[in-house]
This record gives C-alpha cells, structure tokens and sequence, in this order.
C-alpha cells in the first residue's frame, strides 16, 4: 500500500527543487500540510497543486502566443 503522505523531501525530489522551496510553497498556504515532526502533505493535495500549476502554466502560455505577457 502506497503511503498517504509526502515529505517536502519527496516532493523536492518529485518537483527537481529545494526542500526549502516545498516549505515557502507551504507557509505562502499554496499547499497544504500537517507538520508532525516535520511537514506532511496528502497525495490528493500534492496532485490538486500540481493541476492547478499546470493550468496557470497553460494560460501563461497562451497570453505569451496572443502577446498579452512578454
């Protein structure tokens, strides 16, 4: 059974960052976690940030095409 919590190490090593940039992702309140010895985000969390990522990465991309951002 796969384990229901991430490490900000993990996710370090998932997101190819810094640890300390996991833990700045979780004092901004962009992702949510439980710190029991050390922060613990749920897998449906860490999925939720990534989705939600890759969709403000999309439309950046798309205003880049249009010319509405350089």
């Amino acid at each position: 059974m796969a384990a229901k919590y991430a490490t900000t190490a993990e996710l370090a090593e998932r997101w190819l960052c810094s640890p300390d940039y996991v833990r700045m992702i979780i004092r901004e309140g962009k992702l949510s976690a439980v710190n029991l010895g050390g922060w613990k985000i749920r897998w449906d969390e860490v999925y939720r940030y990534e989705k939600e990522r890759e969709k403000a990465d999309t439309e950046m991309l798309r205003q880049q095409r249009l010319g509405f951002v350089r």
